[in-house]
């Protein structure tokens, strides 16, 4: 992840944490839904790592919101 889009990255994690808990879903269910450790989606969450298209794909499936509901509300 670059330092430069540490904001936006943040927003975003912001976002997915907001919809997550919107959805009654712990880290660990979300985790399950897409096969990744609940680590991973802490790391999102908190900006500590890059996020893929096709993660942010499974991701929104799993919380079910869309993309653009999910980049809206992190201001993108």
């Amino acid at each position: 992840m670059k330092d430069q889009f540490y904001v936006e990255y943040k927003n975003l994690g912001l976002s997915v944490a907001y919809f997550r808990k919107r959805s009654g879903l712990t880290q660990q269910q979300v985790a399950d839904k897409i096969d990744v450790s609940y680590e991973t989606i802490s790391r999102i969450e908190n900006a500590n790592t890059g996020i893929t298209l096709d993660m942010l794909l499974a991701l929104s499936g799993a919380i079910g919101v869309s993309l653009s509901n999910l980049f809206a509300h992190a201001d993108l």
